[in-house]
């Protein structure tokens, strides 16, 4: 086992100094169980479990969250589908990883047990690729689920035609990997406005270290360019146990960060309860 995959995960020891609203959704996170199997070519990670996560939930004031599907395990989604059976659908959705021709039968199980959309994940490359872009989508759509894509900005400007005729709705992970620097002239940064602010595109403000390991604050002004330019299109994650760190960071202290991304109350509640409930069907 690496390095990488040793690194421990953590709850946040003091609970936030932001103010959390009633009903704040964790859009983003995973659980890992060190005994299941590994995707070939996957990283190792330690076990991180639904109990620990739910006690991170309770220290940031967080009611609500959606479980995503880590690369680590690939097309085998039994560990987080058994965990968002265990959470329940009153507080919990999944986002799924499958191949863009999966069983019918299996889709209809899991969407009633609360998946609602699928992930591909083209940094590693585990197990979909830049090819299996547009016939996901064209199943999302079938299925009335989202795609939830993590990729480079060379990526997404790559794939710009494919994600501008996406029939379902396109989620980028990780503030779409925007570079730190000269963001809005990168043509990634066309491809994610143009979607987000014809409702059919959603950014996850999510793994701010993912684009400055250092100084995850770094993220700040990519950030509050992305809220202002459509706060009604952008949801927050913990990307809880932070698979990509190199140093664990405060959950809490990540959390603060909201405050200057979105300085105004109504654009919080928006990013952490409304937003997020339309997205993933809480209430429904």
């Amino acid at each position: 086992m690496d390095d990488a995959a040793r690194i421990p995960f953590t709850a946040a020891l003091a609970p936030p100094r932001l103010p959390v609203p009633p009903g704040a959704v964790d859009c983003h996170h995973h659980v890992y169980d060190a005994a299941a199997p590994i995707a070939p070519g996957a990283r190792e990670h330690g076990s991180a479990t639904l109990a620990d996560h739910a006690r991170l939930m309770g220290r940031l004031g967080v009611t609500r969250q959606v479980l995503v599907q880590p690369s680590t395990y690939g097309l085998d989604n039994a560990l987080h589908l058994a965990a968002l059976r265990h959470a329940g659908r009153d507080r919990a959705r999944m986002v799924a990883v499958v191949r863009p021709d999966f069983e019918a039968g299996l889709a209809r199980e899991m969407a009633a047990e609360g998946v609602v959309g699928a992930r591909a994940n083209l940094v590693q490359g585990i197990p979909l690729a830049p090819a299996d872009v547009a016939p996901l989508a064209r199943r999302m759509a079938d299925l009335g689920w989202h795609m939830q894509i993590f990729a480079s900005a060379a990526q997404i400007a790559d794939l710009a035609p494919v994600l501008r005729a996406a029939p379902c709705p396109v989620v980028f992970d990780h503030f779409g990997q925007l570079p730190l620097a000269d963001w809005a002239s990168h043509p990634a940064w066309g491809v994610v406005m143009e979607l987000v602010q014809a409702g059919r595109g959603w950014v996850k403000l999510s793994s701010p270290y993912s684009l400055d390991q250092a100084r995850p604050e770094a993220v700040a002004p990519l950030a509050r360019a992305l809220v202002a330019a459509a706060p009604e299109r952008m949801v927050w994650g913990t990307n809880w146990p932070h698979p990509n760190a190199t140093t664990i960071p405060d959950d809490s202290a990540l959390l603060d960060l909201l405050a200057d991304w979105a300085p105004d109350a109504a654009q919080r509640q928006a990013i952490l309860v409304d937003n997020p409930a339309l997205l993933y069907g809480f209430g429904a």
